[in-house]
C-alpha cells in the first residue's frame, strides 16, 4: 500500500509554498486539475491566481495533467498561459513521461500534485516523483465515480 501513500499531505494547493519548493529543489509541478486546483468544471479563483503568479515569479513551471477533456483543460489553462494536457490516462505514466521529455524536466526536480490516490499519487510514484496530496476542492460537485473512489481511498489511508 506504500505506492498509494503520498510523500506530503496538505490542506490546499496553496500550502505548497515557495519555501517548500526551494527546499526540495523543485522546478516543475505536474498537477491534476479538477478537485485539486479548482472545483469540477470551475475556473481558477483569486487564490489560484495569486499562487500561480508566485510560481511564475520564481520560475517554477506549472503543468496541468488531467484525465478530463482537452477542452476542459484549455478553459482553465489558457487564461494563465499554463501548459495543460487532457486525456492523460493517469495513473499510466507514458503520456506524462513524453510531456516531461518535451519540456525538458525530470522527476528529480518535479513534484506531482493531486487529490486522488489511485490516479495522482500512483502516477507520481510511477514517474518516481515526490507526491503531494491535497484535500479535494468542491467535493459536492464531483461525479459519482470520484465520490465512490473516495471511500476506497479512506480504507487505504487507515492502513498507513
Amino acid at each position: 500500500m506504500k505506492i498509494f501513500k503520498p510523500d506530503y499531505e496538505y490542506e490546499h494547493f496553496t500550502n505548497v509554498s515557495l519555501d517548500f519548493l526551494k527546499e526540495h529543489n523543485i522546478h516543475a509541478i505536474f498537477s491534476d486539475l479538477d478537485s485539486t486546483l479548482a472545483a469540477h468544471d470551475q475556473l481558477g479563483d483569486a487564490q489560484f491566481t495569486s499562487w500561480h503568479e508566485k510560481l511564475e515569479a520564481s520560475d517554477v513551471k506549472l503543468i496541468v495533467v488531467s484525465n478530463n477533456s482537452q477542452g476542459r483543460v484549455d478553459r482553465f489553462t489558457k487564461p494563465y498561459n499554463i501548459l495543460g494536457y487532457g486525456r492523460c490516462n493517469k495513473p499510466a505514466p507514458s503520456k506524462i513521461k513524453n510531456i516531461m521529455a518535451e519540456i525538458g524536466v525530470d522527476s528529480t526536480n518535479s513534484i506531482f500534485l493531486g487529490d486522488q490516490l489511485f490516479t495522482d499519487v500512483l502516477c507520481g510514484k510511477l514517474l518516481k516523483m515526490k507526491t503531494v496530496l491535497v484535500k479535494p476542492l468542491g467535493e459536492e460537485h464531483e461525479p459519482w465515480t470520484v465520490r465512490w473512489k473516495r471511500g476506497l481511498e479512506a480504507s487505504i489511508k487507515k492502513m498507513w
